[in-house]
């Protein structure tokens, strides 16, 4: 019965985070008590969320308090420690992140309660009776639990490292502070540690203010974006309207065509049915007259016969015959013309892209809406161009400095070059086209001519469609006749209507994957634009049967 009340009354010295003997007990202040280095490290834990709390009864505590040794209950616990040896008190084992004490011997060892400094070990409660009651070991220090006392001694003279070196930023044994370190400035490591923690103490302040701004800045940003892409939506909203203000009122303008053509077509139609139905009605009333006429022709009663003939002697006369409907425009000129105007801003519109101002100085793009369809924007990339006498068929001729080239139905005998197209007479330019815009302008005569582009590794030998411009998927062009154009590309032939011209214009963005030919006259025409992706340069390229001049547009 005595020991269960011994038993009993030590639990009431158990820290409740380590469920050990309180060592180096404190008072925190709800009351509760713990060992300094568990409560230590409880709160170091707790510190991210700046609340201090009781890991017991969870009462918040805040600052963070400075906890002070309660030397009643260290007695206490000491005295307690001293009566463990040969009770009935239960032996602390140890766990996997304790010291273990170094005398113990079997698989279980004990937990250390102490650290002997001068002895370079750990001891639990029973083994460190000898340090506590021995006279010998009096003088010994005696420190918390701690492993790694190899760390603690100098490696030079394996002694204790008491001192703290300022000048060379070490620890030092006494023997190290003696010899080697005499004229250095030397500290105990406590006061060391004391100075080294407040400076640790502004840093952190320092970090906690730096991390103070950082944060409002990200808060900054975050409201930023949320604000861009509010603001971006209410303009994509905006615009919207505006687009679809324009398509209704194109719809609206429809509509309203169609209702005045098809008002004027039923007006124009009852009026031509009305004249059908009153020729309808003479025509039945001249044929009834005439059967009249038969019958009387029939009659072999000369009486009668005079008797009726005034009646039928005379033609009827209707009067001007009502005019034949024309096949006439039923719109009136006047909005035909307007529509006209309306249909040319509208190819306007559609020839409208947003191109990159390189003119600002500005460090971010800044973007214009320009008409790619004006000659003035399509000559700022002009860009001269050679044909490569290495890659012209036999039937070809070039002259006019590289930039002409003529079908010759004699054929001429050009070095081997394997660059060179073997069967169909074609030509490429030496210039490679990448990364950028690119526009030039060919006038062309003949049967047709293929003006195109296409990479360095087109097939070049044998006849077939794979060596074609457009005829295979490195290649792209447009096929020009008196009659018709089309594009190619891939094998895929493709017509186009469009007024012929002798003169093309071939307008490249190699980084948007845009590839365009336009008729040039008195005005400019879309002819066809291929939208890619291009992997390789590009190099302009010509099919002849005629002849091909590149113009000089610099």
């Amino acid at each position: 019965m005595a020991q269960d009340k011994h038993s009993g009354f030590s639990e009431k010295f158990i820290c409740s985070v380590c469920l050990e003997m309180l060592n180096d007990p404190v008072t925190i202040p709800c009351g509760h008590n713990y060992c300094m280095c568990c409560i230590k490290k409880y709160w170091d834990r707790e510190e991210a969320a700046g609340i201090y709390s009781c890991p017991l009864c969870r009462e918040e505590i805040e600052p963070r308090p400075e906890l002070t040794r309660n030397t009643l209950l260290a007695d206490v616990t000491e005295l307690l420690r001293d009566m463990a040896v040969g009770s009935s008190l239960p032996r602390t084992h140890a766990g996997p992140v304790d010291v273990t004490c170094d005398f113990c011997t079997g698989e279980i060892r004990e937990a250390a309660a102490k650290t002997c400094v001068t002895c370079m070990a750990s001891y639990c409660v029973t083994h460190l009776q000898p340090h506590r009651e021995s006279e010998a070991f009096k003088t010994h220090r005696l420190e918390e639990p701690t492993g790694n006392l190899k760390q603690k001694l100098c490696s030079k003279h394996h002694k204790l490292l008491e001192m703290f070196c300022r000048t060379d930023q070490t620890c030092v044994c006494l023997m190290c502070a003696v010899i080697e370190h005499r004229d250095h400035d030397l500290v105990t490591p406590d006061v060391e540690t004391a100075e080294k923690q407040g400076q640790m103490d502004m840093k952190r302040k320092e970090m906690k203010r730096i991390i103070w701004k950082k944060e409002e800045q990200v808060a900054l940003i975050k409201a930023g974006i949320v604000e861009l892409r509010n603001t971006a939506q209410r303009e994509i909203q905006e615009c919207e309207k505006t687009f679809i203000s324009v398509l209704q009122s194109i719809e609206r303008l429809r509509v309203e065509v169609t209702m005045l053509i098809r008002d004027h077509e039923e007006r124009e139609v009852k009026k031509a049915k009305e004249h059908k139905e009153h020729l309808e009605k003479q025509i039945e009333e001249l044929k009834m007259r005439d059967d009249v006429m038969l019958e009387l022709l029939k009659m072999d009663d000369h009486i009668c016969f005079l008797q009726k003939f005034p009646s039928v002697r005379d033609i009827p006369r209707y009067g001007d015959t009502p005019s034949i409907p024309e096949s006439r425009c039923l719109f009136p000129v006047t909005l035909k013309m307007d529509l006209c105007n309306l249909k040319k801003h509208l190819n306007t519109i559609s020839c409208l892209e947003f191109v990159e101002n390189k003119q600002t100085g500005l460090e971010e793009p800044s973007y214009i809406l320009q008409n790619l369809m004006e000659i003035n924007f399509l000559l700022k990339y002009a860009w001269p161009l050679t044909l490569d006498p290495n890659t012209i068929n036999g039937s070809l001729r070039i002259s006019e400095e590289n930039t002409m080239v003529k079908f010759n139905t004699v054929k001429a005998h050009y070095p081997i070059h394997p660059d060179r197209f073997e069967r169909w007479p074609q030509v490429l330019c030496r210039e490679a086209l990448f990364g950028r815009r690119y526009y030039w302008e060919v006038k062309w005569s003949g049967e047709h001519a293929d003006i195109g582009v296409a990479y360095n590794d087109i097939c070049r030998k044998g006849g077939d469609s794979k060596c074609l411009l457009g005829g295979n998927d490195k290649s792209w062009s447009l096929v020009c006749s008196d009659s018709r154009y089309s594009v190619r590309h891939n094998g895929v032939d493709t017509l186009i209507s469009a007024p012929s011209s002798q003169t093309i214009g071939v307008y490249l963005d190699w980084h948007d994957g845009t590839l365009s030919f336009y008729s040039i006259s008195d005005t400019l025409t879309l002819l066809f634009r291929f939208h890619t992706t291009f992997t390789q340069p590009l190099y302009p390229g010509f099919r002849v049967t005629g002849s091909v001049k590149i113009c000089q547009l610099n």
